[in-house]
């Protein structure tokens, strides 16, 4: 158990809500930004049920993508040894210039946070920089079998290809993650960088209360939708579809590099399954039937085939080996938590 104090930037996040609870059950002092003392008091309230001595303070830091955002939160906390720098967007349909929305937010808040550590985190050993599966996946490589992922693979989209959100907030994420590790190599600091690159990221709600929202955070809403799908609906096969990850063991990967040198100073590449939204369905049903006749069947066969061969190729070994994790948690069990969670939920309200 550590007593280290570290930095949770973009603490209300659905990433960053897990690695939060993970930190404060390993007993670290937590310092949290967020953007509101709202967002703050109701964090705090929440996680004192659970950690009634958790060491938890908030920063407040309005725009990430404002030069020197970072500087008075390190100035004023100098102890700062890990820094966990989960803020930037995502989320679709923000009716905003695609450089306003993706591409400063993810870049300039990277760069701000990586800055203030240079200049003032002068007892920093580690920092983890929340990236995506974005920066890694080649979108032509989709059903190759010769082509396979790893933690070495980048995306080769640059902003000039940017002629939608989609390819906005893709190349954002590959852009804020190759500016990071050009800083280290440039700075040459004393401190480590590991990135995390998950794919689209599933699981329960830290607090329950988050389910309150109309819609949820934007990739636990696909799971959501499909609870009021049309009973007589048949398409589920091309959308949603992907690649996978819980978002416990993306939590857990943010925390590990604080604690082991094998996984400090390392690109981690978390996947547990491809998907497509027949595959989620048949899970629901075969777990769930109270829904029957209340959500859609859809099509049974060919689910698998089908997600297999719409989506990439990955390899995750090196990072399972790097981290120690035996395996990831599987997507039925995501996908059961998650529904459960919801369902529960439901019958209370």
């Amino acid at each position: 158990m550590s007593t280290k104090t570290v930095l949770l930037t973009g603490a209300s996040g659905f990433i960053a809500l897990h690695t939060l609870d993970q930190l404060l059950k390993r007993n670290y002092t937590v310092i949290g930004t967020v953007r509101s003392q709202d967002k703050a008091d109701n964090i705090t309230v929440q996680f004192k049920k659970e950690y009634p001595s958790a060491q938890l303070t908030f920063a407040i830091v309005e725009d990430i993508g404002a030069s020197g955002a970072f500087n008075k939160v390190f100035q004023d906390h100098p102890e700062i040894e890990g820094v966990l720098h989960t803020a930037s967007p995502f989320s679709f349909g923000l009716n905003k210039d695609f450089k306003d929305a993706y591409f400063t937010p993810a870049t300039e808040g990277t760069k701000n946070v990586l800055e203030a550590i240079q200049n003032y985190g002068k007892n920093v050993k580690n920092v983890v920089v929340t990236s995506s599966n974005a920066a890694v996946a080649n979108a032509d490589k989709v059903g190759d079998k010769t082509f396979i992922h790893t933690e070495e693979t980048w995306n080769p989209i640059t902003w000039d290809d940017v002629d939608n959100e989609l390819k906005a907030y893709i190349a954002s994420k590959k852009l804020a993650e190759k500016l990071a590790w050009e800083f280290v190599a440039e700075q040459k600091p004393l401190w480590k960088l590991t990135t995390v690159n998950p794919t689209l990221v599933w699981g329960p709600q830290k607090f329950e209360s988050s389910l309150a929202n109309k819609t949820l955070n934007t990739s636990a809403e696909a799971i959501n939708k499909l609870l009021s799908s049309d009973p007589n609906d048949t398409h589920f096969f091309d959308k949603p579809i992907g690649t996978s990850i819980d978002v416990r063991d993306v939590a857990l990967l943010h925390v590990l590099p604080l604690e082991n040198e094998n996984v400090s100073g390392k690109r981690l590449y978390p996947i547990q399954d491809e998907f497509n939204g027949q595959r989620i369905l048949n899970i629901i049903n075969r777990n769930f039937p109270e829904l029957e006749s209340k959500i859609a069947k859809g099509s049974l066969d060919g689910a698998d085939k089908h997600a297999e061969e719409n989506t990439i190729y990955y390899d995750t070994s090196k990072t399972l080996e790097w981290t120690g994790i035996k395996s990831w948690i599987p997507l039925e069990e995501t996908v059961k938590d998650s529904v459960r969670q919801i369902l529960d939920y439901r019958s209370k309200h």
